[in-house]
């Protein structure tokens, strides 16, 4: 990795001085997101990126800019997020966060049955190392307390 060019160096130093540079950052990131064929490529970039400012900063983790405009931009492109709008620009933060807020699925609802379906299900598959007479035994102990 060649440190005088790199934009997610130059994000990763501008996010370690300042943590009113988080648009920047953000842009930067995004920037070189864009460039690369693959989540995956970027997430390799990003983790080499990151291990030299670690190094040459001598910082045990990465500014909370960085932090998240890298959770937001890995998010979408997990979810297969565009990181560009119509116009050829851009997202924001913001919308991108919005859009992911969108996409997920919001959890069933957990009904009694449901509920004790798993409980049972648990039940029944204990692991071996665990001695499946001492979890009768704190299931009885726990209903009388409760009955």
């Amino acid at each position: 990795m060649d440190t005088e060019t790199s934009t997610l160096y130059a994000a990763a130093t501008e996010s370690l001085v300042s943590e009113s540079s988080a648009t920047s950052t953000f842009e930067k990131m995004i920037q070189v997101a864009f460039t690369h064929s693959s989540g995956e490529t970027f997430t390799k970039e990003l983790r080499e990126t990151e291990k030299q400012i670690k190094k040459d900063f001598e910082v045990s983790a990465m500014p909370g800019p960085w932090r998240s405009a890298k959770s937001v931009i890995q998010g979408a492109l997990k979810m297969g997020i565009g990181l560009v709008d119509d116009n050829g620009g851009f997202y924001g933060k913001t919308h991108l966060q919005n859009k992911i807020r969108e996409m997920k699925i919001p959890p069933e609802p957990v009904t009694v049955e449901s509920y004790t379906k798993r409980i049972i299900d648990l039940l029944i598959n204990t692991p071996l190392s665990v001695s499946q007479n001492d979890v009768y035994m704190n299931v009885l102990n726990y209903l009388e307390g409760v009955i």
